[in-house]
């Protein structure tokens, strides 16, 4: 008579994460933040091209409803969000959030103004090349939330 006989291997990952070692979270911390210095100055780069393709698309977009170029700048601005804070620019995140929030309460309304969507990419010029005090970037992202608040869906 043949038995079949179950047989269980042991995860070899759960063994080595319950054992001891590896950096302390400080240290590992540390690097990260370390890494993080050596890369900024590429993010930085990245993000004034971004800017740069933004504001060329913006001149491009018409002066009536444009769905397709407000689109355009849409796609734009959300690849930049979350590139401010690795650049050491953390306004600009919030600036793009807010121009991608005004770019969709315009699109879904089937509304145009070109001047708000102007001051949003404005702003991120501004917030990317001039060395603002705290309080002069969190007036301009104040003014943007305003901005764009006077779209927002009721």
């Amino acid at each position: 008579m043949s038995g079949v006989r179950f047989v269980f291997p042991k995860p070899r990952l759960a063994t080595l994460l319950k054992m001891p070692g590896g950096l302390p979270v400080v240290e590992a911390l540390e690097r990260a933040q370390a890494n993080l210095e050596t890369i900024k100055p590429a993010c930085r780069e990245d993000l004034l091209a971004l800017l740069d393709t933004a504001e060329t698309a913006f001149a491009a977009l018409r002066d009536d409803f444009d769905e397709a170029g407000m689109a355009t700048l849409y796609a734009i601005a959300v690849r930049g969000i979350g590139t401010g804070a690795l650049c050491g620019a953390p306004g600009v995140d919030k600036a793009l959030t807010s121009l991608c929030d005004l770019l969709d309460f315009l699109l879904t309304g089937n509304r145009h103004d070109r001047e708000a969507i102007g001051v949003h990419v404005q702003a991120w010029r501004l917030l990317m090349t001039v060395d603002l005090p705290q309080a002069g970037a969190d007036s301009i992202l104040a003014g943007l939330r305003k901005v764009t608040a006077k779209y927002a869906r009721v």
